[in-house]
């Protein structure tokens, strides 16, 4: 069902998730649809790897386990692959995320994140987002802990248009071909605030504020907000786009919940 967003009051939270569940489905589709490409792609670094290793483990800012060896290729990866998406259009604004796109209602953005296996700390239930990926606000940690944070991309753009955020997260071991696990999560626009309240923990960037008198980032607790909380059936706000069907175990370890 097509909804356009202009026709809805912007605080109508059932709009807003409506659209935000309808383009997560639709970016499923065309990144599952694709697969076999992408898992070709993601470990085409391999082949290669006696030209770039030495100088990845000396340059890494992390123990070589918990540095990530896709963290530049697979935005190249992805950057390559939605270019064959003809319903979205690039958008040149320097504020937003590594991909952002405009279709006739939305302007969205999709943040790829990767992390080793051996990482807990960006896995399990919450993933690392800047100010540029998101229009989610707080002033307080889920603990009710002081935290604020300034998303920098605004709920609705000043055309109309809702701002919609994806993070698509692989995780994986630097020794193995395949990933653990590629996920895609739908990110609440930031007017679900009274929905999904503080679902955050801190960051990693430095206590000081920025510029922006904000912190730079969060981790948000998509374990926490894993539900489209005001639709009818809430569907999941999560998407495993690789193992197919995978086990509890799988979930537990990497997301943080038990099913999708």
């Amino acid at each position: 069902m097509n909804i356009n967003i202009k026709v809805f009051d912007k605080m109508n939270k059932e709009a807003i998730e409506q659209k935000e569940e309808e383009y997560l489905n639709q970016i499923e589709y065309f990144i599952k649809d694709n697969l076999d490409w992408i898992l070709k792609r993601l470990k085409s670094k391999n082949e290669i790897k006696n030209d770039w290793i030495n100088i990845f483990k000396a340059t890494a800012r992390e123990a070589y386990d918990k540095a990530s060896e896709l963290d530049v290729g697979a935005e190249r990866v992805f950057h390559n692959l939605f270019g064959r998406f003809q319903m979205l259009q690039v958008n040149s604004t320097p504020i937003g995320a590594d991909l952002m796109f405009e279709t006739y209602d939305s302007i969205i953005h999709i943040d790829i994140k990767t992390t080793t296996d051996s990482n807990p700390a960006d896995f399990g239930g919450k993933i690392q987002i800047g100010q540029n990926q998101t229009s989610y606000r707080v002033n307080k940690t889920n603990r009710g802990n002081p935290y604020p944070f300034k998303a920098s991309l605004p709920t609705f753009y000043s055309n109309g248009k809702i701002c919609l955020t994806y993070i698509i997260q692989i995780i994986y071991n630097n020794d193995e071909d395949k990933p653990k696990i590629i996920s895609l999560f739908s990110i609440p626009n930031g007017a679900l605030y009274d929905t999904y309240g503080d679902c955050v923990n801190a960051g990693k960037h430095k206590k000081e504020l920025n510029k922006l008198n904000s912190r730079g980032d969060i981790r948000f607790l998509y374990k926490d907000a894993s539900k489209f909380e005001n639709l009818n059936n809430k569907p999941s706000r999560i998407k495993v786009i690789y193992p197919d069907n995978p086990s509890v175990d799988i979930l537990k370890k990497y997301l943080g919940i038990k099913k999708l």
